[in-house]
């Protein structure tokens, strides 16, 4: 990975805060991460339902997910 000597100071402090937030992310305990990605399918959950039901070509012939 490219070090960020380089870069403008703006995206560097964007690209530390990113690094450190996931630092933060990882060290949290599995529960709690499972928990929030339950809470991320809820929030897209309604966007999802909303969209038109599209058929998927699979091996040669149409699937469509079921609800």
């Amino acid at each position: 990975m490219e070090t960020m000597d380089h870069l403008r100071p703006d995206i560097a402090r964007l690209l530390a805060a990113k690094h450190q937030r996931r630092q933060q992310l990882a060290a949290l305990p599995f529960p709690h991460k499972v928990r929030l990605v339950i809470q991320l399918q809820q929030m897209v959950a309604p966007i999802l339902r909303a969209r038109p039901i599209r058929p998927v070509v699979a091996c040669g012939r149409e699937v469509t997910a079921k609800e």
